[in-house]
């Protein structure tokens, strides 16, 4: 059956998703528009985008759809979640508590939190917004605990209470960044005791209502039913979309519900800095450096960096199927945001892109990677070719040659020679150079803004029966309560999970063996030679023990 002449007339006027009621169209609206194609459709989830100017609108545009099953268009007033760039308003938060005198950010965590003190390290509330605590992440947590979230609804207080009996740090206070969510949800109990209200209560009157956000609210309880919100999606137009909620009433390290009108009312408060704002924005964006000096990009919620000669203040997010940015340039006056509600969204490369075309001229050229000083020889790749591991972040390196270029084969990372020992990580701002002791060289991995590490050769797997055998058995993590079992299985150690099957671990060094999700994981042992546990890496979390339980 064709349809109507009015039906048509209507699919026609839908079918830009939105964007036919948004107004005229300037030449820059088109110029963001084309950075937005695959979202401007009434079959794909969407995304709205707004830019501020001396905290003048320049743009605002929607495409694509807040919810598949309902064909609710995204709007420029979809209320949508924030992800990370949450972190901001918590750690402005902590800063007006301190500015108020009620707190101070190098406050001991433990007179606020006394769950931390079983680490047995002071942790500052500065540490724990610049990423620098030491505190494992929980989302490994969690999915070590076999409670991956997304599967199981965790609540603040659950990962306080993980938290509370942890034996071990990342690393010391202060000595390293490593990203932890985990952080932040001690950093939002910090708040809360120490101002006597909830995070709703006490951003509500600080900073909502007193800059207009009237559509800000935290997600305190993904069920609560909000007016106006968008789902958030998984997969993609060829493999089909699913909704991909976020099942976590966990909130300050994300889960924060607003509009990009809001998300630019916050930005533009620091644009102007009027009143407190330039003290808190000046608080946020100061350089943070580690106990040895070396100065990060991250200072507290946000980052601040050059990007193609121009300062830059930013923060991206990611939970369940929602993403989001909020760019700031201070130097321009102007701010970028962003929100969408599809997982395969790039939230940075899309705020990258609109602010490339609104900066035009003030940016500096991109700049083409240089090409490689030198050309080695195959007999000094060779030399270099081997297994790595750090001692100090439980990482591993596996260097190869491959079509005559040297490959960490885990990372797939390419090393390109810019002296006999020093080499380039292609498409990043990193190195690797090459330590000699004795005949058996070591690395140092190098980059901006990031302390070195180093790493040492170790020997090649034992796959022999013999050898794997020792490795079988349960370890347990008794602050976890979790436990694994090995087992040897076709001439391979292999992780039994009971219901959930098996799943064959990697060989990477002597008792160094990668898991089924890529982490990795090395045996320990006695004085004797006997294996007495283990020790994993998985990303953000380093060093997490497992103990061999008795055979009974």
């Amino acid at each position: 059956m064709r349809p109507t002449v009015a039906l048509a007339s209507l699919v026609v006027l839908i079918a830009p998703a939105g964007l036919a009621a948004q107004g005229p169209l300037s030449a820059l609206d088109r110029r963001v528009d084309s950075v937005f194609t695959a979202f401007s459709r009434t079959s794909t989830p969407g995304c709205a985008v707004g830019v501020d100017r001396n905290g003048q609108a320049l743009v605002r545009r929607a495409y694509g759809m807040a919810n598949l099953e309902s064909g609710t268009p995204f709007t420029v007033g979809t209320i949508s979640e924030s992800g990370s760039t949450a972190k901001q308003f918590v750690a402005a938060g902590l800063v007006m508590l301190a500015l108020d005198g009620v707190l101070s950010l190098g406050d001991d965590v433990s007179k606020w939190v006394p769950e931390v003190k079983g680490f047995g390290k002071r942790i500052t509330v500065r540490q724990l917004l610049s990423h620098t605590s030491g505190i494992p992440d929980r989302y490994a947590l969690h999915d070590v605990q076999g409670r991956a979230a997304g599967e199981v609804d965790h609540p603040n207080a659950e990962v306080l209470d993980i938290v509370s009996h942890l034996r071990d740090l990342n690393f010391d206070p202060g000595e390293d960044y490593l990203y932890s969510n985990t952080g932040y949800v001690v950093a939002v109990a910090v708040l809360e005791r120490a101002s006597g209200k909830s995070l709703q209560a006490f951003t509500d009157e600080r900073i909502f209502r007193p800059l207009g956000m009237t559509s800000t609210r935290w997600r305190e309880d993904h069920r609560v039913v909000v007016p106006g919100r968008a789902a958030a999606y998984g997969g993609t137009a060829a493999t089909g979309f699913r909704n991909d909620h976020p099942f976590t009433r966990v909130f300050g390290s994300g889960g924060l519900l607003l509009t990009v009108d809001d998300f630019l009312r916050w930005s533009n408060a620091f644009q102007t800095g009027e009143g407190r704002w330039g003290a808190i924005r000046d608080s946020l964006s100061a350089v943070v450096r580690l106990n040895d000096g070396t100065a990060i990009t991250y200072g507290l919620g946000v980052t601040t960096d050059a990007w193609r000669g121009v300062r830059r203040v930013s923060h991206t997010g990611s939970t369940g199927g929602y993403r989001a940015a909020l760019y700031r340039f201070p130097q321009q006056a102007v701010s970028v945001a962003l929100l969408c509600n599809i997982g395969a969204a790039n939230p940075g490369g899309l705020a990258t892109s609109v602010a490339a075309i609104v900066l035009g001229e003030a940016l500096e050229p991109v700049r083409a990677e240089a090409v490689p000083a030198i050309a080695l020889a195959p007999q000094a790749l060779a030399a270099i070719v081997g297994r790595y591991h750090s001692p100090r972040t439980e990482e591993a390196m596996i260097l190869e040659v491959r079509n005559d270029q040297l490959v960490d084969s885990l990372s797939g990372m390419v090393l390109v020679p810019w002296e006999a020992d020093r080499f380039h990580v292609r498409g990043a701002q990193a190195e690797v150079l090459v330590t000699r002791d004795g005949a058996r060289p070591g690395l140092r991995t190098t980059a901006p803004a990031a302390r070195a590490n180093d790493f040492v050769r170790v020997e090649s797997p034992d796959r022999s029966a013999a050898a794997l055998a020792a490795y079988a058995g349960t370890y347990r993590s008794p602050e976890l309560d979790a436990a694994f079992t090995f087992v040897v299985r076709d001439g391979a150690l292999t992780l039994d999970r009971g219901w959930r099957g098996s799943a064959r671990l990697g060989a990477l060094y002597r008792d160094g063996f990668t898991m089924p999700g890529g982490e990795i994981l090395r045996f320990t042992r006695d004085a004797r030679g006997r294996v007495t546990g283990f020790v994993l890496w998985a990303g953000r979390v380093r060093h997490l023990r497992f103990d061999r339980a008795p055979t009974s």
